[in-house]
């Protein structure tokens, strides 16, 4: 799976972290779950860390963050 060096952003434990998805065998095409799966591993967590997390795609880069709850 090569994807050219796309970039996952996370924002995790109140801080931002910037990881290649190469190296965490994930593509563009990946599914959120994938996605969350290896994000969970990367750091040693649970999966279901990760449960109430958003994935957004753009042409840059996969960005996965916590759901944001206004009011």
């Amino acid at each position: 799976m090569l994807t050219t060096g796309l970039i996952l952003h996370l924002r995790f434990e109140g801080r931002s972290e910037e990881l290649n998805l190469d190296a965490l065998n994930l593509s563009r095409d990946s599914s959120d779950e994938q996605i969350k799966q290896a994000v969970a591993t990367h750091f040693d967590r649970p999966a279901r860390n990760f449960e109430n997390y958003v994935v957004v795609r753009n042409h840059e880069a996969i960005i996965v963050r916590p759901e944001a709850i206004y009011g």
